[in-house]
């Protein structure tokens, strides 16, 4: 079984190659391409730069077309063993479809943790390196990593815990500016703190240079003057603040539960951000299901083993299940079904299918 193992691997060698050739060929041509000329029909951009901006869009065009191209790879070699007559004389030999198509299935997983790993380790940071040379040449300064009038609002059992105003926060260095802080038990405000500065320490956040109002009802206290201020019930670091000027393709799944968390203790509906997080397994996992759906695919007997047919087929599979990709995306983000289901009901479908068709061949 070791050298028909071997024999199966080599032939999907080839048609993944060109598979991937051809599915990036096809992300470039239509989409990457005419987004560098407008850069350059209409900034400027110099040819370095545009070179240096289509290999940081790569990754993320890699993720995609990995999945395509394994079923594109078993699509067409499995058509060639069946259309020479190859899986016919193995079969005779005693060989089950079910041992057949054990390589295929290998080759989906090593591809679906491959893809995982690309996506977590550098499409992040080459989506964030991209964003920040756009940003630069459209308007002629770094990206920023301050937010303007950035709130923090946590609730506790539904009513706010407290409430964080800063009229800017330095991504850099970590500090805050013009800070208003209050602070709430039981949903009532119990104190009011203004300040210049939040800086952070490690016991937390201190607040600068500022005033304090402890509020309570039927009483005035005149407001208190301070150099210094712990505000320790404050939970967020500055990381998990800058965090949240990131967009999601710039995170990795550690960082973007933390934002979904960040988020969700802020009241904010997350369905859209969870069906995110969720997709971050199911897209790359599509290697491993493309690989169970194209093995019966390309088996079924008289099957042209031509690269046109098997590209031609795997554009119809691929087609069918991004539209119910789509589909399970919008109904995860307004909750009909569950954010989990809305990122794996493509994956699910084709699942049962590809064992059906697998079970139908191997009888």
């Amino acid at each position: 079984m070791k050298i028909i193992y071997r024999y199966i691997v080599r032939e999907l060698i080839a048609p993944f190659f060109f598979g991937v050739a051809a599915f990036t060929g096809i992300f470039i041509g239509t989409d990457l391409l005419f987004t560098l000329t407008r850069y350059y029909n209409e900034w400027g951009v110099e040819l370095l730069t545009l070179i240096q901006l289509f290999f940081l869009n790569l990754p993320e065009i890699i993720v995609l077309t990995f999945p395509m191209a394994t079923l594109l790879a078993v699509i067409m070699a499995f058509g060639r063993l069946s259309g020479d007559g190859e899986i016919t004389a193995l079969r005779a030999g005693g060989v089950s479809i079910y041992k057949l198509v054990i390589p295929a299935l290998v080759i989906g997983l090593l591809m679906t943790g491959i893809t995982i790993a690309v996506n977590e380790l550098v499409v992040p940071a080459a989506n964030y390196l991209n964003e920040q040379i756009v940003w630069e040449f459209k308007h002629g300064e770094k990206l920023p990593a301050t937010q303007e009038n950035l709130f923090l609002t946590p609730l506790d059992r539904g009513r706010p815990d407290y409430v964080l105003y800063t009229r800017l926060f330095d991504g850099d260095t970590g500090i805050m500016h013009d800070v208003i802080f209050q602070d709430y038990e039981e949903g009532k405000p119990v104190t009011l703190i203004e300040a210049e500065k939040a800086v952070w320490s490690k016991e937390g956040w201190e607040f600068l240079d500022g005033r304090i109002y402890y509020l309570k009802a039927g009483e005035r206290i005149p407001a208190l003057k301070f150099a210094r201020y712990d505000a320790k019930q404050i939970a967020y670091t500055p990381r998990r603040v800058a965090r949240i000027n990131k967009k999601i393709d710039e995170m990795n799944i550690r960082e973007l539960k933390e934002y979904i968390e960040m988020m969700e203790e802020q009241g904010r509906n997350t369905n859209k951000e969870r069906v995110k997080f969720h997709q971050r397994l199911a897209i790359p996992f599509a290697s491993f299901i493309f690989a169970l759906l194209a093995a019966p695919l390309g088996i079924q007997p008289q099957r042209s083993s031509g690269s046109a047919t098997g590209l031609g087929l795997s554009i119809i599979v691929i087609f069918i299940y991004y539209s119910l990709m789509t589909i399970g995306s919008a109904m995860g983000e307004q909750g009909s079904i569950s954010p989990f289901l809305g990122a794996w009901l493509q994956n699910f479908v084709f699942l049962i299918i590809g064992g059906v068709l697998l079970y139908r061949v191997g009888r």
